[in-house]
């Protein structure tokens, strides 16, 4: 088929374009499909366009039209496919993959609407993206195969239809580096400008005057209008003219530039480009080209309808929904943004939180809120005013609601950051409402104004804008300003609110202190005692656990309620892990049980669902991690019902990872891989190409533990037996693969996958937790890795190696080091994971963290909710953790020195696998008392004392009897309630 290529450009010499199929062939194409998603082809008899038919029969996946299509791609080009089709709001995808199959560019239309007869629709270069691959030349210039795909979309679904009448390419001169001047024609009150050549641009920025009319012509005869009062900034989208021509009012012609795609790729830069042109602290520093850090506000499963408070005071009213953005005007007319304050950042029973500005005129506390069911919980925020001056003064408070996401416009995946559009506003009834949103202040405005996106969103233009009762703005950008006029004494303060939905605003302070108490008792459930300067290691614990229960969708939990509002099996199932350990079973079980609706008939388990249903992406992390969040809820829970309800889909799981490690146990394999799961792009890191991973057969492993004690708490001692054989294979298979990639790779580590012998330590960390699997590791390899990765992690700390980003999923390293038994290196290394919790005050992380805090990029959801669990995991391994090989529970493994000798620990309510554990180190002048309160009930093994450092161990006692230690670790005596720790002289 190379001979296509030869003939196209032939063809392009004689007619400047050429169909690449008229699809008048259905021989080369092919439909596939994902798991359990019909697809089929077949000829449409109204045009002879070629049809693809596919019924997403209830779960997310696509369906896939393929040829086989050699192309060599001009430098610039337009590429025009003939379209139409009924069903869903699903995405249209067309893809070109390179021979090798990896590498793949992509048109992306998510929600695309397909017309009803076939349309031209073309795309310039520009439109087709890199999707993934491992190249690196991103450029697309040959591709092998073509695919027109459809994929569920977020309210798509169904059954439909795409169909293609044809595909065609025309080569393209590509655009100049510096246009030249376009010729000038002067009218009255009016001027228009001649490109002399088609001219592609998004949107017409006025760097000074007032036009009043913008039309566009592509032959100076018929004209088009754009718009009958632009304002400073008009994003158009994609327009292609040769004519504009602009009338204005006043003497002098308004000053007009074109923003092309690159400068304007959306409608977020031309307010960006707005937001530069007024004075700092009148719109987002999103807007400014600075980085902003926010966290959620919301109910316990209320995700999807959660609020973001941004660090500056701004809160988001809904996900994707517009902000309220507070700043002061002092009695001299001077404004107090957040550009003129400092902010300080706190959280109310460490889930709620504040915002408190500091300024010599003026203090602002902003405190935010939530109540209600999760499907429809309402949002609730205090502003107080403070005096902090001298003198009496008089302030007004000033509310704007604006129509752009706390959500910065780099933010993307689920939820696209930036503006969010409001077709209307309304003020009546004491209440301002646009589309879908209501907002109830408690007390009664002095003024409201409102002004179109036209009029410009500065304060002063708000400040000065007709009344609001009702305004259209055809941009769907406009704002509203509500006015709160107050007089405070020196160092009085006085309190404004508002609240969401129909709710009573009245009773906005009750309402707030109710939600408080509720977050203090539902995060306290876990009783812990450390010293001083081990709190912010409490605090940080309670926020986390808050974190995950916000974050969680009703019963599916979620890392993140913006870009990652998905439900991964891989996220949650590490989230249970956390959960259950701090007593939230309930919350655990709903997402399992739910979770386990969604596994393939198959047994293969999806890597994530969403509501467009169960996501057919291969992970092959996927099935252990589902059999692990069974067993380890049960292991906490000792439901039975939960076994047997599961039992059905555990069995069909088991079968399909079977079947994956029986597909790399042939004979002749490669011993790198041989046994192991199939290549899969579990690992964020192997995104570019599926990989043998190691995270997959670390979770692969934990899977076959607990098919096996499933089997046994079921009593199926015959399946229990077989499993059982399976899993010491594996482990075996598992072992040879680590000694053989290092062999084969000359490394002194274990490896992230065995085919790239890469370095991953943070994924190796599964060996240990959850596949408690360290004593069958090579020891020399096992130590090899957190050699080098405390070694560079200390270098990055010191200052000595730069580092460009990291992700917090590198708290597991804290875990695994305290159960290595390095302490001093686990607290050195959490100690600075902490200063990057940002604001500190809310104890959170992003998902990516940089050393300028201001640069503008990607950060995940703030909070990251299995970053959270990552903490929680690891903060709780410091004061218990359970050892899986000897059935111990191992006590204070991570509490260093510094701790024991500041005061007293204490842990009340732990769950752990074989029951609940409560114990005090209570420090005396002689020593110390560990008072064990409550000894795991189903403990098989023994509770041993770990004693970190490298100093003198204590004697220990109990009654007259002297306990000896076996290294640093203490083994306690089965009765054994009160242990004298005796320090020595």
């Amino acid at each position: 088929m190379r001979h296509l290529l030869l003939t196209l450009l032939a063809f392009v010499q004689l007619a400047s374009a050429a169909v690449l199929d008229d699809m008048k062939d259905s021989a080369p194409w092919k439909a596939t499909a994902s798991d359990q998603v019909k697809a089929s082809v077949r000829r449409d008899a109204q045009d002879d366009s070629l049809c693809l038919d596919y019924d997403f029969a209830g779960v997310s996946g696509y369906a896939v039209l393929r040829r086989e299509l050699p192309l060599d791609w001009p430098a610039d080009f337009a590429l025009t496919a003939q379209l139409k089709g009924k069903g869903g709001a699903n995405d249209v995808q067309i893809k070109f993959v390179d021979a090798s199959g990896d590498n793949v560019w992509w048109i992306n239309r998510p929600a695309m609407p397909l017309p009803d007869t076939l349309t031209d629709q073309t795309f310039k270069r520009r439109h087709i993206a890199f999707a993934w691959g491992p190249t690196p030349d991103r450029t697309l210039k040959r591709s092998q195969f073509v695919e027109f795909v459809v994929v569920a979309g977020q309210q798509g679904g169904g059954a439909g239809t795409l169909c293609v009448g044809a595909l065609g390419l025309e080569p393209r001169e590509p655009a100049p580096k510096a246009w030249s001047e376009p010729k000038r024609t002067r009218g009255a009150a009016e001027f228009t400008l001649d490109f002399q050549t088609l001219r592609e641009f998004n949107g017409l920025w006025f760097a000074s005057g007032t036009p009043v009319r913008v039309e566009v012509s592509d032959d100076n005869r018929r004209w088009k209008l754009l718009s009958a009062r632009p304002g400073r900034a008009m994003f158009l989208g994609e327009q292609e003219w040769r004519w504009l021509r602009v009338r204005y009012e006043g003497k002098k012609p308004p000053e007009v530039e074109l923003r092309d795609a690159t400068q304007w790729p959306d409608r977020n830069a031309a307010v960006a480009e707005v937001a530069r042109s007024l004075p700092r602290g009148e719109l987002p520093r999103a807007f400014v080209g600075e980085q902003n850090y926010w966290t959620v506000v919301g109910v316990d499963g209320g995700a999807q309808r959660s609020g973001l408070v941004s660090e500056d005071g701004a809160i988001e009213l809904t996900r994707g929904g517009p902000s309220i953005e507070p700043s002061v005007r002092l009695a001299d007319g001077r404004l107090v943004t957040w550009a003129q304050v400092r902010a300080e950042h706190s959280l109310v029973e460490h889930a709620m939180p504040v915002v408190q500005w500091r300024h010599a005129d003026v203090e602002l506390r902003v405190e935010a809120g939530a109540d209600g069911p999760a499907k429809d919980p309402k949002l609730l925020a205090r502003y107080t005013l403070r005096n902090p001056t001298s003198k009496p003064q008089h302030y007004s408070l000033l509310l704007a609601l604006r129509p752009w996401q706390v959500n910065p416009p780099q933010q993307f995946l689920s939820t696209q950051g930036g503006i969010s559009t409001l077709p209307s506003l309304t003020w009546a009834d004491g209440s301002l409402t646009t589309p879908g949103l209501r907002i109830t202040p408690r007390e009664k405005p002095a003024e409201v104004r409102a002004a179109p996106w036209s009029a410009g969103p500065g304060l002063a233009t708000l400040l000065e804008a007709p009344p609001l009762t009702h305004l259209v703005d055809a941009d769907t950008l406009p704002s509203a300003l509500l006015r709160f006029d107050v007089d405070l004494a020196p160092g009085e303060s006085h309190s404004i609110g508002w609240v969401s939905g129909n709710g009573d605003a009245a009773a906005l302070d009750t309402r707030l202190a109710v939600a408080a108490a509720q977050w203090r008792d539902r995060l306290g459930a876990l009783e812990l005692q450390l010293p001083p300067q081990a709190q912010p290691v409490v605090d940080t614990m309670r926020s986390a656990l808050a974190q995950i229960l916000m974050s969680r969708d009703g019963p599916a939990l979620r890392p993140g309620t913006r870009s990652y509002a998905r439900s991964w099996i891989r996220d949650g199932a590490m989230m249970v892990a956390g959960l259950v350990r701090m007593g939230e079973s309930k919350a655990a079980q709903e997402f399992v049980d739910w979770f386990g609706g969604y596994i393939f008939d198959s047994g293969k388990v999806p890597c994530c669902v969403d509501q467009r249903g169960a996501d057919p992406v291969v992970e092959n992390d996927s099935h252990g991690q589902y059999l692990f969040a069974v067993a380890e809820l049960w292991r906490h829970t000792q439901d039975r019902e939960l076994l047997q309800r599961h039992w059905p889909k555990v069995q069909k799981v088991v079968a399909w990872m079977e079947a994956l490690r029986q597909s790399e146990r042939k004979p002749d394999a490669d011993p790198r891989f041989k046994g192991m799961m199939p290549p899969s792009i579990s690992h964020e890191g192997y995104s570019d190409k599926p990989a043998y991973s190691y995270w997959d057969d670390f979770w692969a492993l934990r899977g076959y533990k607990d098919a096996v004690q499933i089997a046994q708490a079921l009593g199926d001692t015959a399946v229990a037996s077989r499993w059982a054989t399976s899993r010491d294979e594996f482990e075996a298979d598992l072992v040879a693969s680590i000694t053989a990639t290092a062999q084969h790779y000359k490394l002194d580590h274990i490896a992230g996958a065995a085919d790239r012998g890469d370095f991953d330590a943070t994924s190796t960390t599964m060996a240990l937790n959850p596949a408690q699997a360290e004593g069958k590791l090579p020891p020399e390899l096992l130590r090899g890795t957190f050699d080098r990765y405390v070694a560079e992690a200390d270098a990055r700390i010191q200052g000595r190696k730069a580092w460009k980003d990291y992700t917090p999923y590198e708290l597991r390293n804290v875990s695994a080091l305290v159960r290595l038994g390095r302490v001093d290196d686990a607290h050195r290394l959490l100690a600075w994971f902490l200063t990057h919790r940002l604001p500190a005050g809310w104890n959170q992380w992003a998902e990516v963290v940089l050393p300028d805090v201001r640069q503008v990029q990607f950060r995940g959801d703030m909070p990251h909710a299995w970053i959270s669990s990552d903490y929680l995991r690891a903060a709780l391994d410091l004061l218990a953790y359970e050892r899986e090989s000897t059935g111990t529970v191992v006590l204070a493994a991570g509490v260093p020195a510094a701790w024991r000798t500041a005061g007293d620990i204490g842990v009340t309510g732990l769950s752990t696998a074989w029951g609940r554990l409560d114990y005090r180190l209570l420090k005396r002048d002689s020593g110390w008392t560990l008072q064990i309160d409550r000894r795991p009930e189903r403990l098989p093994g023994e509770l041993r004392l770990a004693w970190p450092g490298d100093g003198p161990l204590p004697r220990a006692n109990v009654e007259t009897q002297q306990l000896v230690w076996q290294g640093r670790e203490l083994p306690l005596p089965a009765g054994a309630t009160t242990v004298q720790l005796e320090t020595l002289p």
